[in-house]
């Protein structure tokens, strides 16, 4: 499905180790974190491990995104 998406908006096939992944996702990290929240909040009461799908990881990425390279910047 990664692959589809990707050559979906012209970034090529999802590959293992890709070095260009975060350039290429980058641009929708407001969105991806406002879709995880929307879904944390529908599993709310539950304990991450019984909730699927959900994820807690974009709590990580906010944690990190102060510190994550704004390769804009280069």
């Amino acid at each position: 499905k990664l692959s589809d998406w990707l050559k979906n908006i012209g970034a090529g096939s999802y590959e293992k180790n890709r070095p260009d992944m975060y350039e290429v996702l980058r641009p929708y990290m407001d969105i991806a974190i406002a879709n995880a929240k929307r879904l944390d909040k529908q599993n709310e009461g539950r304990k991450p491990s019984e909730s699927a799908p959900g994820t807690k990881v974009y709590e990580l990425v906010e944690m990190l995104r102060p510190y994550l390279l704004d390769t804009q910047r280069l």
